[in-house]
């Protein structure tokens, strides 16, 4: 039976945690390539995965914002779960390549759905402006959930794959329970065609949805400034974490000991998310948007040119946890509830882009010289988009004065 609007924000926070206790998500480039897959067919797997996202993610935010956003995240956990079989036991590349496009919609579906409900939620119960401490509170349980997952997904990779997944499986299945018990927070129009077959009333819908968005962000450009900004400094520090564990596994370091590396960036991650309501009355949303992004490079590099990478990674979650809030909440506040989730999921496909462009080529250099030229060219790249990025501002500032 569901509960009402007012539990949303708690049910969401145990939502959370149990959507995030994904024992694999440190694991599955190790156990493929256990399996006998190259660095360059992982990183095809996962330009699969982003072009998939790529694709959909702005047809599924559609989907939360027209029918129902607590509806989508149910309908994506279980496609995260039938993915986990194609993984666990597929044996070819195009099988695995059939898993990695069904997570990829299980993540669309939830990608913009469960942020717009929760701000919604809080809109209906006239406390939106707590969207930032409940962000970092939210961005606290995600850590703590990926804290448990690195440690006890360590620890049984060690013993046997099988128990990882069967663990997986169990957490993604309570998760739908969760999902349930949730409310639909009321929006003031649910553009959906009366007349037409059940198909072209869908494709006009989300036609009209996807217009209406675009038009949001054109009277709002810095919808899409945020959007491009953060995503981009997300992409580097996504890509460096998936291959840092291939890396650590061909230096000979065991899957538990990555699991407490991750855990002990996961903690520190989930505290600076709370410091981000602080910092951002301290600094301002101009000032925040350079430092923390400069520090977020030097801890590219570190991971880059020294020997500790453990610490730079450390490092990397730390200023990631206080921008993922930060961003999150800023972009929030210029959204309109009927179009939340549709906006949301621009993000996603921002980062899915960028993704599909980088995942692969770091790959193949990883293959064709090693992972430390991999390392190098991501900070390589990542500093030389910062700095024609603060060039274009400058420009633009002085332009408008």
């Amino acid at each position: 039976m569901k509960l009402s609007i007012r539990h949303n924000i708690g049910l969401d926070y145990s939502f959370t945690f149990l959507n995030n206790l994904n024992l694999l998500h440190a694991l599955w480039m190790i156990w493929l390539s256990l399996k006998g897959f190259s660095l360059w067919e992982l990183g095809l797997l996962e330009g699969i995965f982003h072009a998939t996202s790529f694709l959909m993610e702005v047809p599924t935010g559609a989907v939360a914002d027209l029918w129902g956003r607590r509806s989508s995240r149910i309908l994506g956990r279980i496609f995260f779960m039938a993915s986990l079989f194609f993984l666990w036991k597929a044996e070819g590349f195009l099988f695995q390549a059939a898993g990695f496009v069904l997570i990829a919609f299980s993540y669309n579906l939830e990608s913009g759905a469960g942020e717009a409900l929760v701000y919604d939620s809080l809109v209906h119960i006239k406390k939106e402006e707590l969207f930032m401490g409940v962000r970092g509170k939210k961005e606290l349980i995600f850590q703590l959930a990926a804290i448990t997952a690195f440690l006890s997904g360590g620890y049984l990779a060690t013993r046997d794959y099988n128990l990882v997944f069967a663990v997986t499986l169990l957490a993604a299945l309570l998760s739908v329970g969760n999902a349930l018990l949730m409310t639909e927070p009321p929006l003031k129009s649910r553009q959906i065609p009366p007349e037409g077959s059940i198909i072209k009333r869908a494709a006009r819908s989300l036609g009209g949805q996807t217009k209406n968005s675009l038009s949001v962000i054109r009277k709002e450009p810095r919808i899409a400034y945020l959007i491009i900004y953060s995503e981009c400094i997300f992409v580097f520090t996504t890509t460096q974490y998936f291959y840092l564990q291939t890396w650590w596994k061909f230096a000979g370091y065991s899957e538990f000991y990555m699991g407490i590396v991750f855990s002990f960036q996961c903690f520190l991650a989930g505290l600076s998310a709370l410091a981000a309501p602080g910092l951002d009355k301290r600094f301002g949303e101009k000032k925040l948007l350079f430092i923390i992004p400069v520090l977020l490079l030097i801890s590219l590099w570190g991971v880059a040119l020294f020997q500790f990478k453990a610490l730079f990674f450390i490092l990397n979650g730390v200023f990631e946890g206080i921008l993922m809030v930060s961003i999150s909440d800023y972009i929030n506040k210029m959204i309109p509830s009927d179009y939340r989730a549709t906006i949301l999921s621009y993000q996603s496909m921002v980062f899915s882009f960028l993704m599909i462009l980088l995942f692969p080529l770091i790959g193949l250099l990883g293959d064709l010289f090693s992972l430390d030229v991999s390392f190098f060219v991501i900070s390589s790249i990542g500093t030389a988009l910062f700095v024609l990025y603060r060039i274009y501002i400058r420009f633009y500032q002085k332009r408008n004065t």
